[in-house]
């Protein structure tokens, strides 16, 4: 048979399979149908994940790929891994806006979302899949493999395995992942669109993960750690060809590879492959590996760099609006050095791309605007005079808005100590992973320059120069960031800050390689010797074992066992989201007081739950919660009015069903409210049912429960004692509304109460 006639064939089985694998999560749906099936079922369910994983890779490439021969034609002077991961973040970029324009045209539905799909992995069949029949180990780690290139190569295939058992499978997440992340990607789902919806503040932070919510329609709400890890494949392949090009020994890609994936296996509180951070984390890394070639590349190749970063850049922008401030300010710092240099070419690039980042954030902030009444809420302090008030009322949010600035209103004034903000800086910046390579790094490179400078040979060559100005100009951007937007939200900003991973690794390494530049000929130096680099390495990966700081450790009973449970099929969807870190989340995701409410509520029934922790993650449950979640236009009445009004607004907004229970932490203003005041909460709602710790209140009727004084006395103690509910400003809200509800609509933006005045 001619090789076209198999060619052929191969095409068919390749399409055939995409589709084989969208029928089994269409049809199958381990998720909903099967949540807590072990065995088998569950090892099939987790090879399908798997394989959609390869697909969405082609499927991001192919656009990518399509898009960069249309407007330069075929690279000339890239090599396959080079093509491959310009065309993955450039497509990445193009994907971001094209699910940004479906979102806002309600076209999030599975037809759509396969018939987009489609076609592109059609086309990365010749993209992807038949190169990979040309290729050949040697043309990738060169002539004269060592031993070091081949254990630094199985490392990297060993913890790409370990991080997709860990993090890419098993169904985790975290408190903020629980609580309102999830809770936004299913209701953007759920709505088929990405307006705004009763997950309100996550409309800034997530309507653009786009990939995300593409994954989930095709397969199931398990998705999005299936992109994030397909994205760190990416992020890892940018690592190393940014790291290649500077290094003399070809151990060292390989190196950086490895240890970037195995700082991400076991992460408490950052890493959570749910969320985007880490989506971010790999576009600021390609973005670095792009702009670094364009400062560097002559000819047709630079016009596709220059492409690839902008779309990169837009990408970034979308999905996480807040990178376009370090973005922004780090091609705006080498814009300045280039000035300052007087190399023109390469400043206007820098400055374009800083550019690009600012329109994607005015672009961003018009829509949110547009759309919310708010340009962002992050924002919320310094735009508060130009909020639309009336906008923001007839969206159900008002209410948590005022909560919000008068949250960040005290903690704009609060003060962090010295020793604090060390500690906090020491700890975002990951320093205690990286001390070893940047500590023998700089003793080599000091070392190279003294000798060279004693030998009367000066100046020298440097190595990778676009490569270290632009890593180097991010460093400068993250440690500014960390000392002062850090301070003010140091949990967000360490989850954020784990970009810097990539960043100190590339950097790292290519000051380590600097000698090979500095010393010329055949001069070495004893203190470049591989045994100090292999001594540097496994330091890091002692320090990424220990680090986690867990009652469990990086091979014990530590995500690792669990995740092969899961892989293998002992555990099921349900045991796994059980199974989370002890420490951090001792009755795992699904709190069993919220899966008996669960059971009695049933699926898709909004339960307002008065504890935050009380987490369900089980297929179609709603546990609601305070600040991330509104109760809609009458959450005002809800708040001030009397129990009759309140109860009419709750019923409108169909909140039927109330959660609090005896070993959480009760966090919710809406304690404060006169219909849940415990003078007068029993003449509304009952017990519609109880395990003795955890409650589900409705409204009273036939087969419900009166509350009784023993239930009514420990509520008013729960009630007393919560620091969220005591400190909410109840009176000057009040009286905001009450003058609000003086003045006819449209209602204009106001003065606050809690704003000192000049």
């Amino acid at each position: 048979m001619p090789r076209q006639f198999w060619n052929i064939v191969g095409f068919c089985i390749y399409v055939a399979g995409y589709a084989a694998v969208l029928a089994w999560f269409k049809w199958i749906d381990v998720y909903h149908a099967h949540f807590e099936a072990t065995g088998p079922l569950v090892l099939v369910y987790n090879i399908a994940r798997v394989i959609f994983i390869f697909y969405l890779f082609g499927i991001v490439s192919s656009v990518g790929s399509l898009a960069l021969r249309a407007a330069f034609g075929r690279p000339k002077g890239l090599d396959a891994l080079e093509h491959h991961v310009l065309s993955f973040f450039t497509g990445a970029g193009i994907w971001h806006v094209a699910m940004l324009a479906l979102g806002y045209l309600n076209l999030y539905t599975v037809p759509v979302a396969i018939v987009v799909t489609l076609p592109f992995v059609a086309f990365s069949w010749p993209v992807i899949i038949l190169p990979l029949k040309t290729f050949r180990w040697r043309a990738v780690v060169g002539p004269g493999v060592s031993f070091r290139v081949t254990l630094s190569a199985a490392l990297v295939v060993v913890f790409s395995f370990l991080l997709l058992m860990t993090k890419g499978l098993y169904p985790g997440g975290g408190h903020d992942y629980f609580t309102h992340y999830f809770q936004y990607y299913r209701s953007v789902i759920d709505s088929g669109g990405i307006w705004p919806n009763e997950v309100w503040y996550h409309y800034y932070y997530s309507k653009g993960a786009g990939l995300f919510f593409l994954s989930m329609l095709l397969t199931d709400p398990l998705a999005p750690q299936l992109v994030t890890y397909c994205f760190m494949a990416a992020a890892a392949a940018a690592l190393y060809l940014i790291v290649r090009v500077g290094a003399s020994d070809p151990a060292w890609p390989w190196t950086a590879a490895a240890l970037f994936l195995a700082a991400f296996i076991n992460t408490p509180l950052w890493g959570e492959f749910e969320k985007q951070h880490e989506i971010n984390t790999a576009f600021v890394i390609a973005i670095a590996w792009m702009g670094a070639r364009a400062l560097s590349t002559d000819g047709g190749d630079r016009a596709a760099y220059i492409a690839g970063a902008a779309f990169a850049v837009v990408g970034a922008v979308i999905q996480n609006s807040t990178v376009a401030v370090f973005l922004g300010a780090s091609f705006g710092i080498l814009a300045v050095w280039f000035f300052i240099k007087r190399q023109f070419r390469q400043m206007l690039f820098c400055f374009g791309l800083a550019s690009v980042a600012g329109a994607a954030l005015l672009a961003t902030f018009a829509i949110n605007y547009i759309a919310t009444g708010l340009v962002d809420d992050q924002t919320l302090l310094l735009l508060w005079r130009f909020a639309d008030i009336e906008k923001l009322y007839q969206w159900g949010v008002l209410v948590p808005v005022l909560v919000l600035h008068w949250g960040k209103t005290g903690m704009s004034s609060a003060h962090v100590s010295f020793v604090d903000a060390f500690i906090y800086f020491f700890s975002s910046m990951r320093f205690k992973l990286f001390f070893p390579l940047f500590l023998s790094s700089f003793v080599v490179c000091a070392a190279a320059l003294y000798y060279r400078w004693r030998k009367g040979n000066w100046p020298c060559a440097i190595a990778a120069p676009s490569e270290i100005t632009v890593l180097t100009a991010m460093t400068l951007v993250t440690v500014v960031l960390a000392l002062t937007a850090g301070a003010t939200q140091p949990v967000s900003f360490f989850r954020y800050s784990s970009l810097v991973i990539l960043i100190f690794l590339a950097l790292g390494i290519l000051i380590w390689e600097q000698p090979a530049a500095v010393l010329s000929g055949p001069l070495t130096l004893p203190l470049r010797d591989w045994r100090v680099s292999v001594a540097t390495v496994s330091a890091m990966i002692f320090l990424i074992i220990v680090s986690p700081g867990r009652k469990s450790n990086f091979v014990t009973s530590s995500p690792i066992i669990r995740g092969w449970h899961f892989l293998t099929g002992t555990y099921s969807v349900d045991t796994a989201y059980m199974r989370q870190d002890d420490t951090w989340y001792p009755s795992g995701a699904i709190y069993p007081g919220a899966r008996g409410a669960y059971a009695v509520a049933g699926p898709r029934t909004p339960i307002w739950s008065m504890n935050i922790q009380a987490y369900c993650m089980l297929p179609d449950c709603r546990i609601e919660s305070v600040t991330s979640v509104s109760l809609g236009i009458g959450y005002p009445d809800v708040m001030f009015g009397s129990p009759q009004t309140a109860r009419a607004a709750l019923q409108a907004s169909n909140h039927n069903y109330f959660l609090i229970s005896k070993k959480l932490p009760v966090e919710d203003f809406l304690l404060r409210a006169p219909l849940f005041s415990p003078d007068t909460i029993a003449n509304y709602l009952g017990i519609r049912w109880t395990d003795g710790t955890t409650t589900l209140l409705t409204w009273l009727g036939p087969d419900i429960k009166p509350l009784d004084a023993a239930w009514i006395a420990d509520y008013r103690k729960t009630v007393e004692s919560s620091p969220t509910a005591q400190t909410y400003p109840y009176a000057e809200m009040q009286s905001i509304f009450a003058r609000l509800n003086a003045t006819p609509h449209p209602w204009r933006s106001f003065d606050l109460p809690w704003i000192a005045k000049p």
